[in-house]
């Protein structure tokens, strides 16, 4: 029987794992970062086109600009806060952080608000989720865009805010008067609220209840009373979930996830058990 000696078949086993690994590159079976490109829409007139809705958390501003066109520098210094200047190899993510404690109980400034904003500057169309809201810097870069539509970004306000632009709050206060008048629908709902889907006859119907926001409060609790079990909200989360008392947001910074990524997906089990 022939025998290898320790080291040498030691280096053979290295030298086949390291031969495998850049013959699979070689051919494109192989990556080492995870990909940053955003599905596409697959069908209609936008075919082809990267899907705002897909952008995660841990996209940079300038995964951001390779993917969708948005300036990074710009992007980043809108979504910056006083205290924080974001450089635009910062992570999405980081937003939830930098204005935790800023914004209202029940809205937030995080992934889901990056997606928005990406939509309204590329004209890409998603369904926006519900609580998120936009800093004033970025409703202004927005506001100079061609077409904007100033009601709709005063919608995404931070409530109170006082850098709103005053043509925005202007066209608000008189979208409300005449609303009773001329009722519309408007393509992005209020903060904080559910959202609705229109139909070809002129009807809509809510795809999400107020009572059914899950916001940076909602515990688990929160869902099992709304209709969800234990075990669904495990296969969301990739682990037991904590107590009822324990909010979503604080079992996602525990365990190094990211709330907003949880949040779409537990809204979705929430919209196929809506009554």
């Amino acid at each position: 029987m022939i025998r290898l000696k320790t080291i040498p078949l030691a280096v053979i086993t290295a030298a086949s794992i390291l031969g495998g690994i850049m013959m699979a590159k070689a051919v494109g079976y192989y990556e080492t970062t995870a990909s940053k490109e955003p599905v596409k829409f697959k069908t209609g007139e936008l075919a082809g086109l990267p899907n705002p809705a897909d952008i995660r958390g841990s996209y940079t501003w300038q995964d951001l600009e390779n993917a969708f066109g948005v300036p990074a520098v710009e992007a980043a210094a809108a979504f910056s806060a006083p205290d924080h200047a974001l450089d635009p190899a910062t992570r999405v993510s980081m937003l939830e952080e930098v204005y935790a404690g800023k914004v209202p109980e029940g809205l937030e400034i995080g992934t889901g608000a990056v997606r928005i904003f990406v939509s309204l500057y590329t004209s890409l169309p998603m369904e926006f989720e519900e609580g998120s809201v936009l800093p004033d810097a970025a409703l202004a870069l927005l506001a100079s865009r061609p077409g904007a539509d100033i009601v709709a970004l005063a919608k995404l306000a931070i409530p109170g805010s006082s850098g709103v632009p005053m043509q925005a709050e202007n066209a608000a206060a008189q979208a409300q008067h005449q609303s009773a008048a001329t009722p519309a629908a408007t393509p992005i709902p209020p903060a904080g609220t559910g959202s609705g889907t229109g139909s070809s006859d002129g009807s809509s119907t809510g795809t999400a209840s107020t009572d059914r926001v899950i916001v940076g409060k909602t515990t688990f609790g929160d869902l099992y009373d709304w209709g969800l079990s234990e075990a669904q909200v495990a296969s969301v989360l990739g682990y037991q979930p904590g107590p009822g008392t324990q909010t979503i947001r604080d079992s996602a910074t525990a365990n190094g996830q990211e709330f907003s990524e949880f949040r779409t997906k537990l809204r979705s089990l929430l919209d196929k058990t809506s009554p």
